[in-house]
């Protein structure tokens, strides 16, 4: 290494405190772990503002958040006239162009022993270009949406695979995931798998024994299609008929699923038992999860869900669809219950099982405080630094000898 300690710096679109949802509290976790190793460590945030002009001298701010220094890189959206684009016009071509140079700019400035991504595209395939360009070692964390969403997308397939062809090492979040990026590149000897984390906290779930007048569900995140939503809307319009149940999603809707969001809430006449409640900060999200009477995450497809570790540690019964990393999260009838992906028939037996045994949701509630106590920040932590030594070891050995 040029520099002792290494310096590392940790490439994301999402980061608390301005995005709200798992990934950020990922990214900000691996931040804290290689700090805690001894790591120089540095975020770059790269944002797409869509209205804006960005020009390089005047794209990057830098703040602080609980010890971590961030590079805020914003970056404009490309407009075509689609009726004169040229054949050599590409979408995005001068975006991903500006993210890669506002990059190249922090690296000569910083001088970057070891380079690290969150998502594939666009921040993997940029990173990942600029590692080698510089002779440093790369390594891409994949964690849902980069590899479920984008390798069936024919535009960003190839930028996917270059971003994991320029990684000297993958993590993925859930087995699946790794291997979906296996099929598209070979990366089965460099990648392992490494679980998210999560706190259990002193105070635990509480139900009384028959649930009385409102039954209130939650579901939480940044709500998109891979989180499923029309499907436990329908699960609601079944349960409805013999059950006063309401539902509560905290978070964030996209703006691309309103109108599919809008559509399913009045095809299934659920509009008066649903209620979209803003974010939250990440210390609340547990005394909201204690109010509940049920945690659903209706997921089509997943990485290693945060919300759902939390809901876990918390202890409110859970139920989950079997898709990512989430059948090694839950046991299914121990620590939770599991259902098939896009099956609202199937959510809503389950929810209604819930209601109707009080002895298995206590159950679940205290198996699934135990189960979380297994996925501890110490473990994360350790199973990310045998992934750091694997570049800095040597060269930090031959630096401290010196």
């Amino acid at each position: 290494m040029e520099n002792y300690p290494p310096k590392l710096l940790i490439v994301t679109p999402e980061f608390p405190p301005e995005q709200w949802g798992g990934l950020a509290q990922t990214v900000f976790r691996v931040a804290v772990h290689s700090l805690n190793m001894g790591f120089a460590t540095h975020v770059a945030r790269l944002t797409v503002e869509p209205d804006k002009i960005v020009l390089l001298d005047e794209n990057v701010k830098v703040n602080v958040f609980k010890g971590v220094k961030i590079f805020d890189i914003i970056v404009g959206k490309q407009k075509y006239n689609e009726a004169r684009r040229d054949i050599w016009d590409c979408p995005h071509n001068l975006s991903l162009q500006m993210m890669f140079q506002s990059l190249e700019v922090l690296q000569k400035k910083e001088n970057y022993d070891i380079y690290q991504s969150f998502f594939l595209y666009p921040v993997g395939y940029v990173t990942g270009l600029l590692a080698a360009k510089y002779h440093k070692p790369m390594i891409s964390c994949v964690v849902g949406n980069d590899v479920n969403k984008y390798f069936f997308s024919p535009e960003k397939v190839a930028v996917c695979k270059s971003a994991l062809e320029n990684s000297d090492f993958v993590v993925g979040l859930s087995r699946d995931l790794i291997e979906l990026a296996n099929a598209l590149s070979p990366i089965s000897k460099k990648s392992c798998l490494i679980y998210n984390s999560v706190e259990v906290p002193e105070q635990s779930w509480e139900r009384k024994p028959e649930p009385t007048g409102n039954v209130k569900i939650g579901c939480a995140g940044i709500f998109k299609y891979a989180k499923g939503l029309p499907y436990i809307l329908k699960a609601l319009a079944i349960l409805s008929k013999s059950w006063n149940v309401n539902l509560e999603l905290r978070g964030l809707l996209r703006h691309s699923e309103k109108e599919v969001f809008t559509e399913i809430l009045a095809r299934t006449k659920t509009e008066q038992r649903v209620v979209l409640l803003e974010p939250v900060p990440h210390e609340a999200i547990s005394e909201w999860l204690l109010t509940l009477d049920i945690f659903v995450l209706p997921s089509v497809t997943e990485g290693c869900p945060n919300i759902l570790m939390e809901a876990l540690a918390v202890g409110v019964p859970t139920i989950a669809t079997d898709v990512g990393a989430v059948s090694d999260l839950i046991e299914h009838g121990v620590s939770g219950l599991l259902v098939p992906p896009g099956n609202s028939a199937a959510l809503a037996e389950a929810i209604e099982r819930l209601l109707k045994n009080f002895k298995l949701a206590c159950s679940l509630s205290e198996s699934a405080r135990e189960r979380m106590r297994e996925f501890s920040a110490q473990k994360e932590g350790d199973d990310w630094e045998q992934v750091y030594r694997r570049f800095v070891d040597k060269e930090v050995s031959q630096a401290t000898s010196l």
